[in-house]
């Protein structure tokens, strides 16, 4: 029998060893896996090529986020322990764009989920400071994305 077959690592040498190796546990965040690293260098000169006869106030760029707007903090200060709730999912998305001078920011995209919401009733959506859309889940599709862009290709065409 080896050596390895006999060993039992107690509690107390567990934490030891995460000690020394500066193990600790982290929370994932985000999309970090998302792009290929290795190819970063060449995509980065492969953009700037393509974007070199452009002014720069002519190239935009856009992101969307969710927004959990009901959700509480997750934290807060406190003198004594806080019951926690059960968090709302009621969320919306929203999509923002602007040039890359800043000079120029377009009405934000907004998705809601119900169509004709109560605390818009009786008032018409292209009123609103925003491009209104909406869906069961309140997430982008391809159908509003091809919309959007229509839309922003219909006003860069009226700036010529």
């Amino acid at each position: 029998m080896c050596q390895e077959e006999k060993f039992k690592g107690s509690s107390g040498w567990i934490d030891n060893f995460k000690k020394r190796h500066n193990i600790k546990q982290y929370t994932m965040h985000g999309e970090a896996a998302s792009a290929p690293i290795q190819d970063l260098s060449s995509m980065r000169e492969n953009l700037r090529q393509t974007l070199r006869d452009y002014d720069p106030k002519d190239i935009f760029n856009c992101d969307e986020t969710g927004l959990f707007w009901k959700m509480k903090p997750s934290r807060m200060l406190s003198n004594s322990s806080v019951a926690g709730s059960k968090q709302s999912k009621d969320r919306v998305t929203i999509l923002l764009t602007c040039n890359s001078t800043g000079t120029e920011k377009m009405r934000p995209l907004f998705i809601h989920k119900h169509e004709n919401p109560r605390a818009l009733k009786n008032i018409n959506k292209n009123s609103l400071p925003v491009n209104y859309y909406w869906n069961k889940k309140s997430w982008m599709q391809v159908s509003i994305w091809n919309q959007y862009l229509k839309k922003l290709d219909a006003h860069m065409r009226a700036q010529k």
